[in-house]
């Protein structure tokens, strides 16, 4: 008989059904949300590893330039005393400068970076005739070329301030 108040509540069969497809859609939901989430944390951790590469790269460019610094002074504190020969020295800055080559051949993203090695690398050339020049040049040279080379590590230092305080 046909009661319109009363309630069909269907066969096992349709409540199965029902609960199964309920369930699949939730689980799709689950899935692609959560896809999502995994895809997010692997762009922050990439991020962070690009911006932990470039803070690597930028304090060996600091150390490199650093060293520089210290070979010119140590350089000009020889030719005070009365030392003539710098063909260490230059040496010791060669060496170094190629460090800032190989450095400047690394595959980087930021042109910064590049752009500030190349400064580094242009402002610790050496005149050819150093070592065969006045004592008193030699001094200026190694004093100049000191004071450049710390010059080019504090942009370093603001560059690597910058990438610190504001991580792309």
């Amino acid at each position: 008989m046909f009661c319109p108040l009363a309630i069909d509540w269907g066969n096992a069969a349709d409540w199965a059904s029902a609960i199964a497809s309920t369930s699949a859609v939730v689980a799709a939901l689950w899935i692609a949300f959560g896809q999502e989430r995994n895809a997010h944390r692997l762009r922050k951790l990439a991020r962070n590893e690009e911006h932990e590469r470039k803070a690597h790269l930028i304090a060996e460019v600091i150390r490199l330039s650093g060293e520089i610094e210290a070979v010119a002074i140590s350089g000009s504190n020889l030719v005070n005393l009365g030392g003539q020969d710098l063909s260490s020295q230059r040496d010791d800055i060669e060496g170094l400068r190629s460090q800032l080559r190989a450095l400047q051949q690394f595959p980087q993203s930021d042109p910064r970076i590049f752009g500030e090695i190349g400064r580094i690398i242009h402002a610790s050339e050496m005149p050819f005739d150093v070592s065969t020049a006045s004592t008193s040049y030699q001094g200026i040279i190694l004093r100049d070329l000191a004071g450049r080379m710390a010059e080019r590590r504090d942009a370093l230092a603001k560059l690597l301030s910058s990438l610190t305080l504001h991580p792309e």
